[in-house]
């Protein structure tokens, strides 16, 4: 007897009858045509037609809602349709890293076959496709792909992501998503060895709308519990200057047209802070927030409004935490003493560890105060009387939080 292992083909595109999976592009999105050359190895009908532009970076990709199944198979194939010999490179990427394959093409205005052998990848780990035609070459010209094939998608082991989103639990599937020109993967924390942390590069040439998604095309398990009076949600960032706009937008994963965005700034330069988004206070020209709506499904944009410069950006970002109806982010720990408690003209903050990025919240989650520089005592004489909530980073690294009352 003898044992054969097959590659399965499950068909992710073949631009006719099976369009299984979606292919996008960046900087230009490819498009379904009639097939320019019916012949030889190829006379489909349609075939998939991606123009390439000057950015040396381009690509086309596609983003799966499950994850490669490497036990059905090692090897993915296409047939190319290219103008002049190049070199194509096929990546994975998903949460866990990237691997990569590249070809020669030498045979130009005809079809060609070509495979990618991953044999040895590890299955369930990557969750998106992307193919560099004439890699790394700024030279305009057209390509043509079809008949995508390869090992089949499934869900794959682990837990779909919800709020709040830490980066720190492998079993998740966080579902990373870029657009625009991003190049997202989750990392160890560069500044805590122990900490794992979401990392963000806005490439060189990227469009002023680059981002990233999380939780795929389905978003998060949890619609985002928004009410009349608590509408903010925070993220740790880490940004290499100061000053520069984040944007964070949050949308229904099964009708984006139902979406609402809102900023914050960066206030240090290469340090971790806080930022906070009020979505009560939508960004200039989008939706307002409706809270007759399902929000299930955040993208975060690094210097928004601005294109991709001449080199690369890297941000870091983590905790992504709804300011719950506590007033609460879920990640915070209690400060030491705030006194006096309840207040009148001032409060002090008693701590071992130095706060700063102090922002407090109404009781109705406006906020109310925000200081990024250090510091121990806080006039209150323009707070009206209630209950308030503090919120504050610390030199450890940690989040701190205490409520007071003004009299």
């Amino acid at each position: 007897m003898f044992a054969f292992i097959m590659n399965a083909q499950y068909i992710y595109n073949d631009f006719d009858a099976n369009q299984n999976e979606t292919f996008e592009g960046w900087p230009n999105m490819p498009t379904v045509v009639a097939n320019p050359d019916v012949s030889g190895i190829n006379t489909s009908a349609n075939v998939a037609e991606w123009i390439r532009t000057g950015e040396e970076w381009a690509y086309v990709y596609c983003q799966l809602d499950g994850m490669i199944d490497f036990t059905t198979g090692n090897v993915f194939e296409l047939k190319a349709h290219v103008p002049t010999a190049c070199t194509i490179l096929f990546k994975l990427e998903g949460d866990g890293g990237s691997v990569e394959l590249s070809t020669d093409v030498t045979t130009v205005n005809e079809w060609t076959q070509l495979s990618f052998d991953f044999v040895g990848a590890p299955t369930d780990i990557y969750n998106k496709l992307v193919i560099f035609f004439d890699f790394a070459n700024p030279v305009d010209n057209t390509y043509y792909f079809d008949d995508v094939t390869g090992p089949e998608v499934g869900s794959g082991p682990g837990t779909p992501v919800d709020l709040p989103v830490t980066s720190d639990d492998e079993d998740v599937l966080y579902g990373l998503i870029d657009f625009g020109g991003n190049a997202s993967e989750i990392v160890v924390d560069p500044t805590n060895e122990s900490n794992m942390v979401a990392k963000s590069i806005k490439t060189a040439g990227a469009e002023t709308w680059a981002g990233t998604t999380v939780g795929g095309s389905v978003g998060l398990v949890n619609p985002i519990p928004f009410t009349e009076s608590f509408t903010t949600m925070s993220v740790r960032v880490w940004s290499p200057e100061a000053g520069i706009p984040i944007r964070l937008k949050v949308e229904d994963a099964s009708n984006p047209t139902k979406s609402v965005e809102t900023e914050d700034l960066t206030t240090v330069a290469m340090e971790w802070e806080t930022l906070f988004f009020d979505f009560s206070n939508e960004a200039e020209g989008t939706a307002e927030l409706n809270l007759e709506f399902t929000y299930n499904k955040p993208s975060i944009f690094f210097d928004f409004g601005t294109a991709g410069g001449e080199t690369d950006q890297t941000f870091y970002w983590d905790d992504i935490v709804f300011v719950n109806e506590t007033g609460i982010p879920d990640n915070y720990s209690v400060i030491g003493k705030v006194y006096p408690n309840p207040a009148t003209d001032v409060i002090y903050i008693e701590n071992a560890e130095k706060l700063q990025n102090i922002v407090i919240y109404s009781l109705n989650g406006q906020i109310v105060f925000r200081s990024e520089k250090e510091t121990n005592s806080i006039d209150l004489n323009n707070f009206k009387p209630g209950m308030y909530t503090l919120l504050a980073n610390g030199s450890n690294g940690k989040q701190y939080m205490a409520k007071f009352v003004v009299k």
